[in-house]
């Protein structure tokens, strides 16, 4: 499994985790509160343009 970073929402200090790649948030070890994943979207590059279809389309009658 990977290492993210996360933040912490309300006192913003910032953490390493080993998470899985649905694991978008965690509690802080500071304060308890929710802490978000900093990393962008490592998929992003892959569906960002938009590919032509597999197949041609239908020609009209």
């Amino acid at each position: 499994m990977p290492i993210y970073d996360y933040q912490c929402v309300d006192c913003r200090s910032r953490d390493q985790r080993v998470a899985g790649l649905d694991d978008h948030t965690a509690l802080c070890t500071q304060c308890g509160s929710l802490m978000l994943r900093l990393d962008e979207d490592v998929f992003k590059p892959y569906f960002e343009k938009e590919s032509p279809p597999a197949w041609p389309a239908k020609a009209s009658l």
